[in-house]
């Protein structure tokens, strides 16, 4: 029998929903079922999940969906405090126990924006995957520095070719000392980014001597790990040209007028 036979039966349906999460190149996959399901090789886990109702209005923003964890979920619990790295999707899935062919539909897909703690439960906050398609996208704007983040669209540097290789000799907080950044100036990898042995990215906001500082600490402990570091750019016309050579691509108007022509004011 097809999922839609069962679906539109009047008794023969007993609905099971696959919850699959994917984030950073890991699957974390969940069941509504009290037994493991098995879909496409892959097994689902039991795990008591609440799930909101699924909604569909005018205002797709407001079309979110609300996932209820046990506390002592650990996936759940990995969004308390620091969220994962990246972005993590939700795709569940609908079948029925009563299936033969074991067909399981697309029922809804989003991703996972936020999480909070209550009391002896872990709440996810999710949203449609319609939701990114009604947003205004960025716009680039006129402005005397670089608009452009640095390895990113439009900058086209290339990180491998500015990438320094090292390890961590020590960590204090934030601070990692890395003695591979003693060779270079003060301030050149401020702004840029460091790269655990993980793959997780940290920004960096200093730079002094074999100090790197970053926005927070790596989920893994450091101390004598290798790391990746990438220097920063403030977005100068000058920096653009000298440290990366990349100046085709600056995305600043650092020649603009600062006087208004349209103010009323004579601009002799």
């Amino acid at each position: 029998m097809s999922y839609t036979t069962i679906e539109t039966s009047v008794q023969d349906g007993q609905p099971v929903e696959l919850y699959e999460f994917y984030a950073v190149g890991v699957f974390h996959r969940y069941t509504s079922s009290a037994h493991p399901v098995v879909k496409d090789s892959d097994t689902f886990t039991p795990e008591s999940i609440k799930r909101g109702d699924v909604v569909q209005n005018e205002e797709i923003s407001k079309a979110g969906l609300r996932l209820t964890f046990p506390r002592e979920n650990r996936f759940a619990a990995s969004f308390l405090g620091f969220a994962p790295e990246g972005t993590t999707t939700l795709t569940i899935y609908r079948g029925h126990t009563t299936d033969t062919a074991s067909e399981f539909i697309s029922y809804w897909k989003g991703r996972v924006l936020s999480a909070k703690a209550d009391q002896f439960e872990i709440i996810l906050e999710c949203e449609s995957v319609f939701s990114s398609l009604r947003r205004a996208g960025l716009r680039a704007r006129y402005q005397r520095n670089c608009r452009h983040a640095i390895y990113q669209r439009g900058c086209l540097v290339n990180m491998d070719s500015y990438r320094v290789d090292g390890s961590v000799v020590a960590v204090s907080g934030n601070d990692l000392t890395v003695s591979a950044a003693a060779s270079y100036a003060d301030g050149y990898f401020t702004g840029g980014a460091a790269r655990g042995p993980d793959g997780a990215f940290r920004f960096i906001t200093a730079h002094v001597g074999d100090k790197v500082t970053v926005a927070r600490p790596f989920s893994v402990a450091m101390g004598g790990e290798p790391v990746v570091i990438f220097p920063g750019c403030d977005g100068l016309k000058a920096t653009c040209e000298t440290k990366f050579n990349n100046l085709l691509n600056f995305g600043g108007f650092p020649y603009f007028p600062a006087r208004n022509p349209f103010d009323g004011g004579s601009l002799v």
